[in-house]
């Protein structure tokens, strides 16, 4: 079961025909008013990634475009792009179709038809030679799960897979099972799984073949990591898997979980009746008795892994309790795998987002700070904490309610810590949580900077990723520091309140 990851928030984009967005539309126009008296509007425009300042705006969108076109000699054709242009407080972008659409400080974007999307060229650029060499990003590597089922070899391949896809790797996991089920029908007689059934041992090979055949496949069409998701249980069946991989080049690391604790087994034994095709449709009783029968068929003929064996592995007792490695290959990307499975555990629990309340810099659209709340910000706070109660104090068999263990974390901000100030639970202050370090733009508004600091302002439209302030930080440099406290939060097995 993964967490349930939710959100509540009050604070955002106000809706654009709410009496407060258009008393802004008005505010806006009336500094477009004044812009034009001055001499006219400074607007940037932005093209791919490069922005140029212009300081009169054109007065049709005809001439934009022809500006557009002298200002970027790449376009070739008035014709083959749109102009968009950033909401003024909504912050999305929307196509332009008149000029009382561009407002002092505005930025217009040209966008070519059927040009990539921006998390396309994000990813392209990521997978170029921005990247540090590290060994991370040109390995090609296999995990093969090992152990018993009910063991939890394809939720830790699972979480294996979502994590370094999160990383940028590209990875997939390749289940027996589930070839099986295509190849065979789920609905197989028990005996099928018996080690001594010549007949279906020879079937279930065939199918880790052809799963075999299909993730190498992938691997050399692109794919980075392949997990082989299946029980793989015998010394020979390990060491016909490391043969393989050694004869396409590709380094193989076993992963064997291994469950002493009868909770976990139990629980897993639940949760595979409940989701599995192979007993849907059986009575509960029914089903888990015939899964324990073929645990106990598979147990006959179990192998552990053993250091004679000559393989890199990492053996993981009751998914994280305990763990074990050996011959595994030093590099960036294994030491990032062994943490994570170090901190791995298969309890569910919710994990709530929320950002804080409004802050009387947000009231006055001012970058940064640490300031206070304002009343509305203080009414949030109060609303969240009855809407957390509301939802995690568990109920017992009689009706009553007792008390849920939560635990919050909150950056170290003002804003952030009295938005939970209504919550009765322990909390946790964060620096890493604090939001992004505007340096030199501290307290400036976007009109202000734009005023001040043209330069600023266009550098940051062309590339807000990676676009540092003065003296500040990069969204970039925020994904690092929440790197490390995202590997924190896996290790927690209670409750979870996060406000930012």
């Amino acid at each position: 079961m993964e967490p349930l990851i939710c959100t509540a928030s009050t604070v955002g984009p106000t809706p654009l025909d709410s009496p407060s967005s258009v008393a802004r539309l008005e505010a806006a126009a009336a500094a477009r008013r004044a812009a034009a008296s001055r001499g006219g509007l400074r607007i940037f425009l932005k093209f791919r990634t490069e922005v140029k300042k212009v300081d009169n705006a054109p007065n049709s969108l005809a001439a934009l475009r022809s500006l557009f076109v002298d200002k970027f000699p790449e376009i070739k054709d008035k014709a083959c792009f749109a102009v968009y242009v950033q909401h003024s407080t909504a912050h999305v972008w929307y196509e332009a179709e008149r000029m009382e659409d561009v407002y002092h400080n505005a930025v217009l974007e040209a966008r070519e038809k059927d040009a990539p999307s921006p998390k396309d060229l994000y990813l392209k650029d990521r997978s170029s030679s921005r990247r540090i060499d590290t060994g991370l990003f040109t390995d090609r590597m296999v995990f093969i799960l090992v152990g018993l089922p009910a063991r939890g070899k394809t939720y830790i391949g699972g979480k294996v897979c979502r994590y370094l896809n999160w990383l940028d790797l590209p990875t997939r996991v390749f289940n027996v099972g589930n070839y099986r089920r295509t190849k065979l029908g789920a609905k197989q007689d028990v005996n099928f799984f018996n080690p001594e059934n010549e007949m279906g041992r020879t079937a279930r090979l065939h199918m880790a073949v052809l799963a075999l055949d299909d993730m190498f496949d992938w691997l050399g069409k692109g794919g980075r990591i392949g997990i082989f998701d299946a029980t793989n249980t015998t010394k020979d069946r390990r060491q016909l898997l490391k043969s393989r991989c050694d004869d396409e080049g590709v380094q193989a690391v076993f992963i064997e979980s291994i469950c002493e604790d009868p909770a976990i087994i139990a629980s897993n034994l639940k949760q595979v009746k409940a989701s599995s095709p192979d007993f849907e449709g059986l009575p509960p009783e029914e089903a888990v008795q015939l899964f324990s029968h073929r645990v106990k068929l598979y147990e006959k003929a179990y192998q552990t892994i053993d250091k004679e064996e000559g393989l890199a592995y990492i053996k993981l007792f009751d998914v994280g309790r305990k763990i074990e490695l050996e011959n595994l290959p030093s590099s960036y990307l294994m030491g990032k795998i062994v943490f994570f499975l170090m901190n791995l555990h298969i309890i569910p629990r919710p994990i709530f987002l929320t950002r804080h309340g409004q802050s009387q810099d947000n009231e006055n659209e001012r970058l940064g700070g640490d300031s206070s709340l304002t009343t509305m910000g203080d009414k949030y706070a109060q609303a969240l904490a009855g809407w957390i109660s509301n939802r995690i104090t568990p109920t017992n068999e009689d009706g009553t309610k007792r008390p849920a263990h939560l635990t919050v974390w909150t950056s170290t901000l003002i804003r952030a810590i009295t938005t939970s100030q209504y919550i009765p639970k322990r909390k946790l202050h964060l620096k890493a949580l604090d939001e992004i370090d505007a340096g030199l733009c501290t307290g400036m508004t976007y009109d202000e900077i734009a005023e001040k600091m043209p330069e600023e302002f266009a550098a940051r439209a062309a590339d807000k990723l990676r676009y540092r302030y003065p003296q500040g930080e990069s969204y970039e440099d925020v994904i690092q520091v929440l790197y490390t406290t995202s590997k924190l939060l896996i290790s927690f097995f209670s409750l979870m309140l996060i406000v930012i």
